[in-house]
């Protein structure tokens, strides 16, 4: 027996993409929406302009962009290319309601590979609102004055009159900057690791050597380790924003030229307000943590432990 799916589609012409007005393509009996669109998010965004309504759920023009595989800077479809794509995407998304109200969005096939594409807008969600959240904590926080400014310049002024000769390696994963650490101690140079992590290197270059730099310049995750670490030293595994962790090396230090505090002071300004957006960021992340009620299931590996050195 055939099914008669019931839909209202309200189909905006490429003529009629800009006027507040629908123009109707094709009305039936109203079907209620399914629960699953109740978590539909409605485009705001002018350069995704709401094509077609099915049942209530908006098909925009991003969702033509992703079904021609567009690339950002490709020009917009035309508009026989929109016109034959948006029927495909209103077809599919009338089938996908009707499953829904199947149930067939309750499956465990359906349910896992949901899950798994989902997982990159789920990334995105945690930057994007990590990022606003931090932002929205940064702005709270005072300016950094005069005084503390001229007080970090007592406190450095030998240091920053320093250059540094760094030698580093970079890793997106804890267990692996801890595992090349252990290597090190065991006996392996840095240059062994970086060379072993860096793909596709150059005969006689090597990018994991810095040269040298003036302290101003460096991550501001390296100055602890390196205000006390002797030349030929290795730190522990640093941890930075954004899934860094680094190890490195202290080849030579030596003396640069003598800064006074009228050329430094933007400089150590800004250096602070790094620091100070650092600490936000940390102090809450800890503090969510603390409240957040974490299970961690039979699949998920056991948090790393620190390793010596760490920062």
């Amino acid at each position: 027996m055939r099914h008669v799916l019931p839909v209202t589609v309200l189909l905006l012409s490429a003529a009629a993409c800009n006027k507040s007005e629908p123009v109707v393509t094709h009305t039936a009996s109203a079907a209620k929406p399914s629960p699953a669109l109740a978590m539909a998010v409605t485009p705001t965004d002018a350069d995704d302009p709401v094509l077609a309504t099915v049942n209530g759920a908006p098909l925009t023009m991003d969702d033509v962009r992703i079904a021609l595989r567009m690339k950002p800077d490709d020009p917009e479809p035309t508009e026989e290319q929109l016109t034959g794509v948006l029927d495909g995407i209103i077809r599919r998304e009338i089938i996908a309601q009707h499953a829904a109200e199947l149930g067939l969005d309750k499956t465990p096939r359906y349910l896992n590979s949901y899950a798994k594409a989902a997982a990159p807008l789920n990334a995105f969600r945690h930057r994007a609102l990590g990022e606003a959240l931090l932002q929205a904590e940064i702005a709270k926080l005072p300016p950094i004055t005069d005084a503390e400014a001229q007080k970090f310049f007592d406190e450095n002024k030998e240091t920053l009159a320093s250059d540094f000769h760094v030698e580093q390696v970079l890793f997106r994963d804890i267990v692996t900057a801890q595992q090349a650490h252990e290597s090190i101690k065991g006996g392996k140079s840095l240059a062994d690791i970086a060379g072993a992590a860096i793909k596709e290197v150059a005969p006689n270059e090597k990018p994991w050597d810095l040269g040298w730099q003036p302290w101003q310049l460096l991550p501001e995750q390296w100055r602890k380790p390196l205000t006390t670490m002797k030349p030929g030293e290795t730190s522990g595994v640093i941890t930075g924003p954004k899934n860094r962790f680094w190890v490195i090396k202290l080849v030579e230090k030596r003396p640069s030229k003598l800064v006074d505090f009228a050329s430094a002071k933007a400089g150590i300004v800004q250096r602070l307000t790094d620091m100070r957006a650092e600490e936000a960021r940390s102090h809450v992340g800890d503090e969510l943590m603390g409240k957040a009620k974490i299970v961690r299931h039979q699949h998920a590996p056991k948090p790393p432990k620190p390793s010596e050195g760490d920062d």
